[in-house]
């Protein structure tokens, strides 16, 4: 990711609560950008472990990283990385990452980790019908993609009907089996489909519902309580290389077997197929529904007590015997909370539905509207009764700005396509949603500071990310001369000691390590060595890698002298080395070191870029400022 790149922090790493200075002190100007207290702080105080006192010397240290920082980055934006359409839609991908905090919802929170818990203790069974909506369609596609929707759903009478008309309409993957989804429970399905499927009668088909993925309406095929989780083992048979009845008959006569008192475990070994688990005696991770197949999740339910077993029964997969190990209920709400509280958290259901979000920003944000004039506004739009003084009348305000007929009337699908009132109201609502939203978001970076410096820091993440690439990283990669000239130019940083060339031999058959200490080398390799001397099997339980080694390395080692063609045991490890070359104390060679060099080189031309801006700009510290902060 590259906004781990900027000298600030790990973008996502800390939870730092950081407490602002209602005022704004200035620290610095770098051009004509101000650096104020609360952005100094926000980087520091998440870049230091010390959280106690703050010390001027580590914060000045700080400050000068940071307008180092700062300098590339409006170099970025001078270079016009800012503008590019790569740059544009990475940065809004990440941004669309952050968590808004205006959409956090604690008041709420305890009453649906309540509500998750109780719907946790009923299991579904459903199928569902989707027209897809993509997150940028226009208005005429979501009402057209509604209205089929709606359509459908009036023409459900029972639930073959409804399976007959997902496998003609519906544009999920489940389709083909008439839109059957299996059985699940709270927290499988996203929110709003599973507040649908637990506020739909058994046998019933649900209200037309929206997610992500588009409109949706699901038949409830059956209701039961929670069979909770449970930890199983099993003996696979594949129908692979083999017939369905010899596969059926082969697992057969491995359970007679078992129901004569023959060992589980040994039978798992010698005759499963499912090779992930076979030699742990068959066992799977403790599992609830949606992660097992239903239908391997019914056989091992069918078994009635501990430890018991099941006859053959067939899945997709092949043939089971199933053995029930363990099962567990679903526990109070004392033992699930903390479960529930991180699966709400990952889901982002832990915020404000879109009715609270809504009422909280217009209470926040001081929402303004006339109910009765825009109702004949609405009702002359119905009727095509419109001039250009309405369509120039203000329907709400909100905050600083103010909103007109117009706006609105530029959302709709034409002006071509008569819409009734109801319509026309459902599509106003959305559009004052979006808008009070859209208006949210502009004011988040100053109402939410921290916030706000987050978004900041994807920004100059990013830019920084382009701008070292182009003037450091690739340029020392494309510069072998350069870099080469530096490392001629710093020796010194790489010396070499004594150093050896060495095959490590390890093998838990340490007699062939002995037969191949005894045979005389010459002037082919060991691994020459054993390939004429072992068997194909005898080379394969051998493992021999080379290194180069640090003479001073081998005093661990038994005595030996020090010389090519000696061999020596590592008394710490099964390992034995044999000395290929000695090679004299010295530098590293570039090509042996040549990473470390470019890394070197790197930090040099970074350097020297950075000693570049800071003549080319104009920087300001403000040293009282920085006092009067690290006094308070």
């Amino acid at each position: 990711m590259k906004g781990v790149c900027t000298l600030l922090i790990g973008l996502l790493c800390s939870s730092t609560v950081l407490a602002y200075q209602s005022e704004q002190i200035i620290v610095a100007q770098i051009n004509d950008y101000e650096v104020s207290s609360s952005e100094l702080l926000y980087g520091y105080q998440k870049n230091r472990d010390d959280q106690g006192k703050l010390h001027i010397d580590s914060l000045k240290k700080y400050l000068e990283n940071y307008i180092n920082f700062k300098l590339k980055v409006q170099a970025a934006v001078k270079q016009g990385y800012d503008t590019t359409a790569g740059f544009k839609q990475e940065l809004a991908g990440y941004l669309s990452q952050i968590r808004k905090p205006y959409l956090d919802n604690p008041e709420a929170e305890e009453k649906l980790i309540s509500e998750i818990h109780r719907r946790k203790q009923i299991e579904i069974d459903a199928s569902h019908l989707l027209i897809k909506v993509a997150p940028n369609a226009s208005p005429s596609d979501t009402l057209r993609a509604y209205q089929l929707v709606d359509s459908l759903r009036q023409t459900v009478k029972s639930k073959e009907e409804f399976e007959a008309l997902a496998k003609r309409f519906s544009q999920d993957g489940s389709a083909q089996n008439g839109g059957k989804l299996g059985w699940f429970s709270a927290m499988d399905m996203v929110g709003p489909f599973e507040n649908a499927a637990y506020h739909t009668e058994e046998n019933q088909v649900s209200e037309v519902v929206k997610t992500q993925f588009g409109y949706h309406i699901l038949y409830i095929n059956q209701v039961r309580p929670s069979r909770g989780s449970l930890k199983s083992s099993h003996i696979f048979f594949s129908t692979q290389g083999r017939s369905r009845d010899a596969t059926q008959r082969i697992a057969e006569a491995i359970y007679d077997s078992l129901k004569n008192g023959a060992d589980w475990n040994t039978m798992t070994r010698r005759y499963s197929n499912d090779n992930r688990t076979k030699m742990n005696g068959g066992q799977l991770p403790w599992a609830r529904i949606k992660q097992l197949p239903d239908e391997f999740y019914d056989i091992a339910y069918g078994v009635k007590e501990i430890n018991g077993i099941s006859k053959p029964q067939r899945t997709q997969f092949g043939w089971h015997i199933v053995k029930l190990d363990d099962e567990r209920p679903i526990g109070p709400l004392s033992e699930e909370r903390s479960a529930i509280e991180q699966q709400l958290k990952r889901s982002g259901r832990n915020v404000l539905n879109n009715d609270q979000l809504i009422n909280k920003l217009k209470t926040e944000n001081n929402f303004q509207q006339n109910k009765t004039q825009l109702n004949a506004q609405l009702s002359a739009l119905s009727e095509g009764s419109l001039n250009e003084i309405i369509k120039r009348e203000t329907i709400f305000r909100i905050g600083q700005r103010q909103f007109q007929l117009s706006d609105f009337i530029k959302t709709l699908p034409s002006q071509k396509i008569v819409l009734n009132n109801n319509i026309i109201r459902s599509l106003y609502l959305e559009f004052e949603r979006k808008s009070i939203i859209a208006y949210e978001d502009s004011i988040a970076p100053i109402k939410y500071p921290e916030y706000g410096f987050l978004r900041q820091e994807y920004k100059e993440g990013l830019l920084l990310f382009e701008i070292m690439q182009k003037e450091v990283w690739n340029k020392a990669i494309e510069d072998s001369v350069g870099s080469k000239v530096y490392y001629e130019n710093h020796l010194d940083q790489y010396k070499a000691e004594k150093r050896l060339e060495v095959t490590i031999i390890s093998s838990e058959e340490v007699s062939l390590v002995e037969r191949l200490m005894k045979s005389e080398v010459k002037a082919q390799s060991i691994e020459e060595l054993a390939k004429s001397i072992f068997t194909n099997k005898e080379q394969s339980l051998l493992k021999i890698v080379k290194r180069t080694i640090k003479a001073s390395e081998m005093n661990k080692f038994d005595p030996t002298e020090l010389k090519s063609g000696s061999w020596a045991k590592d008394s710490d490890t099964p390992e034995y080395y044999y000395l290929n070359k000695i090679i004299p104390s010295g530098y590293f060679s570039y090509e042996e070191i040549k990473g470390q060099v470019l890394s070197g080189y790197q930090d040099f031309l970074e350097q020297q870029w950075i000693r570049q801006l800071r003549a080319q700009n104009s920087i300001k510290i403000y040293d009282s400022a920085l006092k009067e902060i690290v006094k308070n």
